[in-house]
């Protein structure tokens, strides 16, 4: 399940996005709300939700200078801003730090449930994506001894140049310190 965030100095609006979303029917669950940005960022450190619904004009840190702050250390984070305020200058504020969402309030339950199911996608494909990296690291693993084999049997034949050698080494995790040693041995 994707862990949200919701973060809104208007408890009515925490309690009403809280209650009015069907939530599991995304595969999502609230595990935390905030009622200012300061407090906002301490729960994204802790919690490590996946989706963030937050409000740009709170006390303390404003949104935009709460997902400012926690770019870098939580670059996969989807932040969803929402928002009364409907000035161009926040919206392009919002672009910059690559929000992926701009609503602005009132908002009603569907289209809510729409961003939702955009955010979800988005984070599935991602999720897709450090699965297929994870498969191909542990089948270069898994291929490693044969690679560096037949490395080995290549460099034994001749057919790997002087100028490729390094980055065969570099390339199959082998360590060769000191001295090289060659002994070939002929069979008649």
């Amino acid at each position: 399940m994707y862990k949200v965030l919701l973060v809104d100095d208007e408890p009515i609006i925490v309690e009403g996005l809280s209650r009015s979303i069907p939530w599991e029917r995304w595969n999502c669950r609230v595990v935390a709300t905030a009622n200012d940005g300061t407090e906002g960022k301490n729960l994204i450190e802790k919690e490590r939700p996946d989706i963030v619904f937050m409000d740009i004009c709170m006390p303390e840190m404003n949104g935009l200078q709460m997902i400012a702050a926690l770019n870098s250390q939580f670059p996969d984070l989807e932040v969803s801003v929402l928002t009364g305020y409907r000035d161009f200058e926040y919206a392009k504020e919002a672009v910059h730090l690559e929000i992926e969402e701009y609503i602005l309030k009132p908002i009603n339950a569907n289209e809510l449930s729409e961003c939702l199911k955009r955010l979800k996608n988005v984070l599935d494909k991602e999720r897709e994506e450090k699965l297929n990296v994870r498969k191909l690291e542990q089948y270069y693993t898994d291929s490693l001894p044969v690679l560096q084999t037949n490395f080995f049997c290549s460099l034994v034949e001749g057919r790997i140049s002087d100028s490729e050698i390094n980055k065969y080494l570099n390339d199959y995790q082998i360590s060769l310190p000191g001295s090289y040693f060659c002994c070939a041995v002929f069979h008649t």
